[in-house]
C-alpha cells in the first residue's frame, strides 16, 4: 500500500486489537472467545474515548509518524514557497518558507504543509471524546499568525470538500497551543460554509491534517517547528514554585540616557501631496520631537507626521507580555497641539503592517514646563484604524505574543491642524502597581 493510503491495521485501535486476539485466541480457545471478544471491544472503545489521543510526532514513534507534504498557493499565479522536512535529532518537523504576493491579486498568498499530502487520504486516530487539539511547535522567525486544519470523510457537499480551520498565534518559545474543538469553522477553498457537519460529529473520520500560513495574512518570511499534534485538553502546567527574585515592575523600551537607547528619525505625510514636516534630534538626556502638521491639499484634511525608532529589521525590545502598559515620560514645550498618538510595531519584515496596522493609542499631553508621566493601558490600543485621522475602527489591543514581539516605537502627530514641540524623556513597559500619583491615565 501507499503510505498515505493506509491499510485498516495501521489504525491505534486495529495494531492493539489484533495481536491481543491472536494470543488469547490460542491461550482460551474459541469456546471462551465471545465473552472475551466483548471485554476486548469495551477495552478499546475505553482507549478510543481517552483524554489524550497522540496524532502526530517526530519522534519516529509507529503510530504517530506520517508522510508530510508542503503545499503552497497554487492560484492566481501565486509564488508562495515553502519545505518541509524532519529533523531526526532534535525530533522536530522543520517548516520554512516565504509568503508572497499573489501578483494578480495584489495580496498575500499562503504556505500549507498536509498530512498525508495534497488530495491524499489517512486513516488516523479516533478522536472522540476529546476537548480539542493541542499543537506544540515554535515559530523562530518572521511570521507568527498560523493556523491548524482538519479534513475528515463527512465533510463533503457534491464534489466539495470542506476543511475544519482554526487560527493559532505562535511566539518563539517552544509551548502548547490549545485550540477547542468549538473554535474551528468550515471553510472551502478559504471560504466559509454552512454545509460542513458539526466537528465534534466527525472525530472519528479525520482523514488528513495540516498546518497553514494565516490566509488573508501577510507576506513574509517564517521558519516553524513541530514538535507534536494532539488530541485531548491543554496540559496542566506544574504548581508554580515561590519565585526566588522580585517581579519586574517596568521594563525600559527607550531612554536617552543610555540604558535603552535607539536610533529615532521622523517621517511625515508623503500621500496625496502632504506639506506637514517635523524634525526629530537629540538634547540634554531628552529627545526633542517638533515641527507643523498641515493640511493636505487633495484631501482638505490635516496630515501626520511621525518620530520612530530605527527600522524594525534592526530594531529590538524586550519582552512586555508581563506588562500593563505603557508609560510615557513627556514634556509639550511648544506649539498648539496638545493630542498626539504612541504606537508600535509588532513585525520585522512587514513594512505595510508597520506603517499602517501598527498599535496605536490616543493621549492628551498639555503644554508645561516640566516632564510629566502618562500611562497608556495595552487595551487602549488597537490595530484597526482610520489610515486618515487615526482613529480606531474596532477594538483589537495586542496579544501576549504581539508584547513579545516589538520592533519598533512611534510617536505620532495626526488629524490636528497646528505647531507642535515633544520632549521625549523614557517609554517604559509599566505594571499598574508602579504608576505614580500624578500620572494621566488613558481608560
Amino acid at each position: 500500500a501507499s503510505p498515505w493510503h493506509l491499510p485498516p491495521w495501521r489504525s491505534p485501535e486495529k495494531r492493539l486489537t489484533a495481536p491481543l486476539l491472536r494470543a488469547m485466541w490460542a491461550v482460551i480457545g474459541v469456546g471462551r472467545a465471545p465473552c472475551l471478544l466483548s471485554l476486548l471491544a469495551l477495552l478499546v472503545a475505553c482507549a478510543s474515548a481517552a483524554s489524550s489521543v497522540s496524532i502526530a510526532t517526530f519522534d519516529g514513534t509507529n503510530a504517530t509518524t506520517w508522510p508530510w507534504q508542503a503545499v503552497n498557493d497554487p492560484v492566481m499565479g501565486g509564488q508562495s514557497t515553502s519545505h518541509f522536512k524532519v529533523d531526526a535529532d532534535r525530533k522536530l518537523g522543520i517548516w520554512d518558507g516565504e509568503v508572497k504576493i499573489v501578483p494578480f491579486l495584489h495580496a498575500p498568498g499562503f504556505c500549507n504543509v498536509m498530512s498525508p499530502g495534497l488530495h491524499k487520504k489517512a486513516n488516523f486516530p479516533n478522536l472522540s471524546g476529546t476537548s480539542g487539539l493541542v499543537a506544540r511547535l515554535r515559530s523562530t522567525t518572521g511570521l507568527t499568525k498560523f493556523n491548524v486544519m482538519l479534513m475528515t470523510r463527512g465533510a463533503r457537499h457534491l464534489l466539495q470538500e470542506g476543511a475544519y480551520v482554526a487560527n493559532i498565534t505562535l511566539s518563539s518559545e517552544m509551548a502548547d497551543h490549545f485550540v477547542p474543538w468549538s473554535a474551528f469553522v468550515c471553510t472551502h477553498y478559504g471560504q466559509r460554509v454552512n454545509w460542513c457537519p458539526d466537528l465534534t460529529t466527525q472525530l472519528a473520520q479525520v482523514d488528513s491534517v495540516s498546518f497553514g500560513t494565516a490566509f488573508p495574512g501577510t507576506a513574509g518570511q517564517f521558519h516553524v517547528e513541530i514538535e507534536s499534534l494532539v488530541a485531548g485538553k491543554p496540559r496542566q502546567p506544574p504548581a508554580a514554585a515561590a519565585p526566588t527574585v522580585p517581579s519586574q515592575a517596568e521594563v525600559e523600551m527607550a531612554d536617552f540616557g543610555g540604558s535603552a537607547p535607539h536610533q529615532w528619525h521622523s517621517e511625515n505625510d508623503p500621500v496625496m501631496g502632504g506639506q506637514s514636516s517635523s524634525s526629530f534630534a537629540v538634547g540634554d538626556g531628552f529627545g526633542i520631537y517638533k515641527g507643523s502638521c498641515r493640511i493636505v491639499p487633495k484631501l482638505s484634511a490635516p496630515g501626520f507626521t511621525i518620530a520612530m525608532t530605527e527600522t524594525p529589521l534592526k530594531g529590538h525590545f524586550p519582552d512586555v507580555s508581563s506588562m500593563d502598559g505603557l508609560l510615557l515620560g513627556l514634556r509639550n514645550a511648544g506649539g498648539n497641539i496638545t493630542s498626539f498618538k504612541v504606537a508600535f510595531c509588532d513585525s520585522r519584515i512587514n513594512w505595510w503592517r508597520c506603517q499602517f496596522q501598527t498599535f496605536k493609542a490616543a493621549f492628551d499631553l498639555p503644554a508645561s514646563a516640566d516632564f510629566k508621566e502618562v500611562f497608556v493601558p495595552w487595551f487602549a490600543f488597537s490595530d484597526k484604524w482610520d489610515a486618515s485621522t487615526g482613529k480606531h475602527t474596532a477594538e483589537e489591543p495586542p496579544t501576549a505574543s504581539s508584547l513579545r514581539s516589538v520592533t519598533q516605537l512611534q510617536l505620532w502627530t495626526e488629524g490636528v491642524l497646528g505647531d507642535f514641540e515633544v520632549h521625549v524623556k523614557y517609554i517604559k513597559a509599566v505594571k499598574r502597581s508602579k504608576m505614580v500619583a500624578q500620572l494621566q491615565m488613558l481608560v
